[in-house]
């Protein structure tokens, strides 16, 4: 009997500890699925953010609401149109009946009173006839004969209606279709659709030179800023890479979004700071590096609303954003002037960031994300360490988002000659913007006179850094 109870009690003992060990696994794959599912439930908040905006709040309607002023703010200056300087023509304004009352006994006044109005007028097609001369070359013994100013050879159309077709469409996002019935209604010029990817492949080849010196210029500048953003081509992924340096501006479609982009633009080792956001494709290449902190405040962010009902966790995050705002802040005034007891202030911003990214949260994901900051707290920092860094990556966003609402217009390219076009002339736009140009005048420049287009984009001062 003792013998049978011995047996079943460590029967029980065994069957006690199985079910502890399970119950142990249970609990661990219940706290991973707690997790997931909580991680889940942010990335769908975000999505549906993002789709389909937030819906406002339902009002109190025993709050009482002050409504916010309209218009410009108190003390902000008015603006007026300015008197132009001269008239093109004049009018004389009289009137033989009163306009009030309908009397006819009017008596003329000393007093005027000028109007100035401004208005545009619709040019009209011209049609130049270049009479050609030929000539017999007794040095070569060849027929020769001239090419007339503004001429483009072959060609049935002007320089001023491609350039003018071109800048609507990489500029103000106009599509082919469009140019097409906008030229045909207004300016009474007919060209089928399909004629204007050939106006942008025109001024491309004439551009190409410049696109490719300004690609030979990219590793000598002293910093960069560099964004991706997606591309389609014929409805296959590609990448659209932004390098924006100091008066230039550089584009490139590429298949790939990896490291070896970058080196191809910028080469293995660059001389400058590479100002990028945090994807891995920058590791690759050997530079001075600065991390875009609003970037980082985004991700930091997303923890604080992760860590919502955790206060110790987002009592950490909530420091470390204040810490990151800090940073941004005081590159912000040293890009102005340099402010009183900086090198103070930037000892202490950089220590307390070498000691914030020491911390641990037990907490996996939250470690991980910690060490690889901690592991590159040098790109967080350089802003503060060579003047005229910035601690964002701004101007490459913003250089990107033209094209972004181009892709939503067009849906990219579907062809190689396309996309050759897209990245040659939105770089020569955008440098010539960047630079203060007219873009209409700088098309038509590089149609008509490539080599002088060249010379006006790619001055001394930028030519020289090489």
């Amino acid at each position: 009997m003792n013998t049978r109870n011995r047996t079943k009690a460590e029967q029980l003992r065994v069957q006690n500890r199985r079910l502890k060990k399970q119950n142990r696994r249970q609990r661990k794959r219940i706290g991973e699925l707690e997790e997931s599912n909580k991680r889940l439930r942010l990335e769908l908040s975000e999505y549906r953010q993002l789709r389909f905006k937030l819906k406002p709040a339902v009002e109190d309607p025993t709050v009482q609401r002050v409504a916010k002023k309209r218009g410009a703010p108190k003390g902000h200056p008015g603006w007026s149109r300015t008197v132009p300087r001269r008239a093109h023509e004049q009018i004389e304004v009289t009137v033989q009946q009163c306009p009030q009352c309908g009397g006819r006994h009017l008596r003329s006044c000393t007093r005027y009173e000028d109007h100035y109005q401004e208005d545009i007028v619709l040019p009209q097609v011209k049609v130049t006839r270049f009479r050609k001369y030929f000539y017999y070359c007794q040095d070569c013994g060849k027929v020769v004969h001239g090419v007339g100013e503004g001429e483009l050879p072959g060609s049935y159309i002007g320089p001023v209606a491609k350039s003018v077709a071109s800048f609507l469409h990489f500029q103000m996002k106009v599509p082919c279709r469009k140019l097409h019935v906008l030229f045909r209604d207004l300016f009474h010029l007919n060209f089928t659709p399909s004629a204007a990817p050939g106006f942008d492949g025109q001024i491309r080849c004439r551009g190409a030179p410049i696109y490719e010196q300004m690609r030979q210029l990219l590793p000598a500048q002293p910093f960069a800023h560099v964004d991706e953003t997606g591309w389609r081509k014929d409805g296959v992924n590609h990448w659209l890479w932004c390098v924006a340096v100091a008066g230039m501006v550089f584009y490139h479609i590429d298949p790939h979004r990896g490291g070896k982009v970058v080196v191809e633009l910028l080469g293995k080792r660059f001389a400058g700071v590479l100002i990028s956001d945090f994807l891995a494709a920058y590791n690759r290449i050997r530079a001075r590096k600065q991390r875009c902190l609003v970037h980082l405040l985004r991700l930091v962010k997303k923890w604080q609303v992760y860590f919502a009902g955790d206060r110790t966790r987002l009592r950490y995050f909530t420091r470390l954003a204040t810490l990151i705002k800090s940073i941004i802040t005081l590159s912000a005034q040293v890009a102005n002037r340099r402010p009183r007891n900086f090198t103070d202030r930037r000892a202490d911003l950089i220590a307390r960031m070498r000691r914030a990214l020491k911390t641990s949260l037990a907490h996996p994901r939250v470690d991980k994300f910690i060490a690889k900051l901690s592991a590159m707290w040098r790109e967080l920092v350089t802003c503060l360490e060579i003047p005229g860094i910035c601690a964002h990556n701004n101007l490459a966003e913003r250089l990107l988002r033209d094209n972004v609402i181009m892709r939503k217009i067009t849906f990219g390219n579907r062809s190689t000659k396309g996309t050759l076009n897209h990245e040659v002339l939105i770089s020569l736009i955008q440098t010539a913007r960047l630079q203060n140009l007219n873009p209409l005048t700088f098309l038509h420049q590089v149609l008509t006179q490539p080599a002088a287009a060249a010379a006006t984009l790619l001055p001394a001062s930028i030519t020289s850094m090489s």
